[in-house]
């Protein structure tokens, strides 16, 4: 099963990291690093040579990570593969954050030389028809499918109950050799369909979130700008349905190996090909659409004087903190896509009702 173990390394973190490496060229054009900048800044070549840096010193960074990685699971016995692999995901975390960190800092050094001229512009453009007037968002009626593929899967787990063994098999190490087992019980077989119901929710709050999100509006050019933002909803609202129907279909395909047991190959390279395909999803549409739809459409036309100012709020250049800010959700300052704001109540309540719903869902399907 060696060969099983290097593909899921390198076809899961192999596009991550170069996700990663491209980091500075995927977000908008008014944040460097998480600091904020106008577009005449963000184009001048004391960054261009900082972005440059950032690419070559991940590079170096995260191919040294891979190629020990790999030499580490060429040379030790396979069941410490999941070991070694546990461990690059750990320091390529560590790694990113340190490299991230050090370039933030370099990047408010940088910002407090500027002259005053290219810091005091701070506009904010809204369009208060943006959701009414664009379709933001593909519908949650999509998950309908989703919830008919576990009501299906739970049908015939019931149909077929006499079917399946009285022992099922739980958990799997990477030589696909059972390492955990429970007996059979409605509440261990249908335990998966829970999960798929959890899931559902996940994704159809998440889409949700997508909506709701704080619109961030190029004050240069907004018509072109609110082109762009909802594209860039539009695309990941798509993927968020389609990530949801592939996690979905993964778990009916285990209820299915309950009532018909595949083989082992199969088994595994099923279960680590679907959550890759996810990634590989993930990682083109990032490089298709960049943050807040950068990459969609043409370039800019407007001036790129003006940007918001807004550091005071971002903690590190990741951490949204800002209790005056209404929104529960904003786009991020490093990387694709949206997280919280810190600063409200409301988050705190959404993101422990989240997590408690998830616990008391895997406790009962165990």
């Amino acid at each position: 099963m060696y060969w099983i173990s290097v593909l899921f390394l390198m076809a899961m973190f192999v596009p991550l990291s170069l996700s990663l490496i491209c980091m500075p060229y995927l977000t908008r054009e008014t944040v460097s690093f998480g600091v904020s900048i106008s577009e005449a800044v963000y184009h001048s070549d004391p960054l261009r040579r900082m972005r440059r840096q950032y690419v070559w010193s991940s590079s170096v960074a995260y191919g040294v990570l891979l190629i020990a990685c790999l030499f580490a699971m060429l040379n030790v016995p396979e069941e410490q593969q999941p070991t070694i692999i546990s461990g690059f995901v750990l320091l390529l975390i560590i790694a990113s954050a340190v490299i991230n960190l050090t370039f933030y800092t370099k990047m408010k050094r940088y910002k407090a030389t500027l002259p005053p001229e290219t810091l005091n512009h701070s506009v904010v453009a809204v369009d208060t028809s943006f959701r009414s007037g664009n379709k933001l968002i593909w519908s949650n009626k999509w998950f309908l499918i989703h919830g008919a593929v576990a009501v299906i899967s739970a049908g015939l787990a019931l149909a077929y109950y006499d079917k399946i063994p009285d022992t099922l098999n739980m958990k799997f190490n990477w030589q696909g050799e059972v390492t955990r087992t429970a007996a059979k019980s409605y509440r261990t077989v249908l335990g998966l369909n829970l999960m798929q119901l959890v899931m559902i929710g996940i994704f159809m709050t998440t889409n949700w979130s997508i909506l709701r999100s704080k619109q961030q509006l190029s004050p240069a050019d907004p018509q072109q700008s609110v082109r762009r933002n909802a594209a860039f909803r539009r695309r990941w609202s798509m993927f968020n349905v389609a990530a949801g129907l592939i996690m979905v279909l993964l778990f009916s395909f285990i209820q299915y190996n309950m009532i018909y047991p595949l083989s082992r190959d199969v088994m595994m390279l099923v279960s680590l090909m679907m959550p890759i395909l996810i990634v590989v999803l993930a990682i083109v549409m990032a490089f298709s659409t960049g943050q807040g739809g950068r990459r969609i459409g043409g370039p800019t036309s407007g001036s790129g004087n003006t940007y918001v100012n807004d550091d005071r709020y971002w903690k590190l250049g990741n951490i949204y903190f800002n209790p005056q800010d209404p929104a529960l959700f904003v786009e991020k300052r490093m990387g694709i896509g949206w997280t919280v704001n810190f600063g409200r109540p409301g988050t705190w309540m959404f993101l422990i009702g989240l997590l408690a719903v998830i616990i008391i869902a895997s406790l009962i399907a165990i």
